[in-house]
């Protein structure tokens, strides 16, 4: 029987435990510090796999754990568990990838770097752990605004759009030595030029070298006053196309530049005077449920391929050069009130849950609760994009009108507010 260790299964990686079991391996499960970061601590669940090892900083005593239980594929469930897993595969000489740039997978400032080296259009960007640095760079470049963020961190975590130096100096206090999502320490900013343009994701899986395309997705802008918020819907893009073909040619040259030989992975690139640039990379699998929605729009997914990578190599690398067919359109919607305040009612939800493409709807609300920024997700999922359209702008339509009604607000007859 094959063996599979996933190291760190959360977010996206939890699903890893289920999938490997249907496919006949057994599982372990390798957590890279005793305490879960409180972020990941919904999704874990230990119970679907055969056994749980703790790695305590001892990478030989981890590996000989591994070896003795037969592992012989190493799987990062989630962004945290990137780095050890690249480290696992080397020392088990187990499909590694180039331990050379294991730094540039999790580092963002030196990621963008090698892909630029690699001759890879990249953004202009600058990283110090001092704010006269940073603010002295962003004058002799003479742009802005700019994006601040943690040099390896995950999910937008303290990401910050900035106009001006105050910004600029207010972001770098909320990153420069704190704590970020992943538990670790910000040691340095990375400062970015910022790029103007629509934002697409490629997921992506490698074996032996040779990629193929698992999902293309398009981010929504937000249009929320609420300070930054990166985006507010993620489309899920048929597998053909131009600009497609662009955007994999241009991730395959990324991956190639990190090193990237095995296993899955995340890009997120801007399209920019038509062609993409790159904003940051993940060796791991796409965040969250996006993963099973692409399994129910085009039959096929990323933990899927992944699988297929290791269990049947040769099936997969026979599909190195295909795509996938949309059969379904499917954005993910994320909920957020006009602004911040507390939450008085609900009254509108019922509106949501009878919108025709609606699949799963997350709040993680209640009245009383102080909202601000992403407060839930609504799915929609149809054979019809149209109707998936519609479903999206009926959504800010309710945001709007007041789905989330605040404390302090009028509260006018809801259905005149719903009509």
């Amino acid at each position: 029987m094959r063996v599979a260790a996933v190291i760190d299964p959360y977010s996206a990686g939890s699903l890893l435990g289920a999938e490997l079991g249907r496919r006949d391996f057994a599982r372990v499960a390798v957590q890279s510090s005793e305490d879960v970061p409180k972020v990941f601590r919904s999704t874990y669940d230990p119970t679907a796999f055969d056994a749980v090892i703790v790695h305590r900083g001892d990478l030989d005593e981890t590996a000989g754990q591994l070896r003795k239980r037969g592992v012989d594929c190493v799987v990062p469930g989630c962004e945290l568990g990137v780095e050890l897993a690249d480290r696992l595969r080397d020392r088990l000489s187990l499909h590694p990838n180039d331990p050379d740039l294991g730094e540039a997978r999790r580092d963002k400032f030196r990621m963008v770097e090698a892909i630029r080296t690699h001759g890879l259009r990249a953004p202009l960007q600058h990283c110090s752990e001092d704010s006269r640095e940073i603010l002295d760079w962003v004058r002799a470049n003479g742009t802005w605004p700019v994006v601040a963020k943690p040099l390896a961190s995950s999910s937008s975590d303290g990401v910050h759009l900035c106009h001006t130096e105050a910004d600029l100096l207010r972001a770098f206090r909320a990153i420069q030595a704190q704590r970020n999502v992943l538990g670790s320490i910000n040691r340095g900013v990375l400062v970015q030029e910022y790029l103007e343009g629509d934002e697409y994701v490629v997921d992506t899986v490698s074996r032996d070298g040779h990629h193929r395309v698992a999902a293309f997705w398009r981010y929504g802008r937000a249009a929320s006053s609420q300070g930054f918020i990166p985006y507010d819907s993620i489309h899920l893009l048929p597998g053909e196309g131009e600009i497609q073909r662009s955007l994999f040619e241009y991730a395959s040259g990324v991956l190639d530049a990190l090193g990237v030989r095995h296993g899955p992975a995340h890009i997120e690139l801007m399209w920019v005077d038509g062609a993409p640039c790159i904003i940051e990379m993940g060796a791991r699998l796409t965040a969250g449920k996006n993963t099973l929605l692409n399994r129910l729009c085009s039959g096929v997914c990323q933990i899927d391929l992944t699988i297929d990578a290791y269990a049947d190599p040769a099936r997969f690398l026979r599909g190195t050069r295909s795509t996938y067919d949309r059969e379904k359109s499917a954005v993910v919607v994320f909920l957020i009130p006009p602004r911040p305040g507390r939450l008085r009612d609900l009254s509108l939800r019922s509106e949501l849950e009878t919108l025709p493409s609606l699949h799963e709807l997350s709040l993680r609300v209640r009245p009383g609760d102080h909202v601000e920024g992403i407060v839930g997700m609504a799915i929609l999922l149809h054979d019809d994009e149209a109707a998936v359209a519609r479903d999206l702008e009926r959504i800010r339509e309710l945001e709007r009108v007041g789905l989330f009604a605040l404390e302090g607000e009028a509260d006018p007859d809801l259905d005149r507010r719903a009509g």
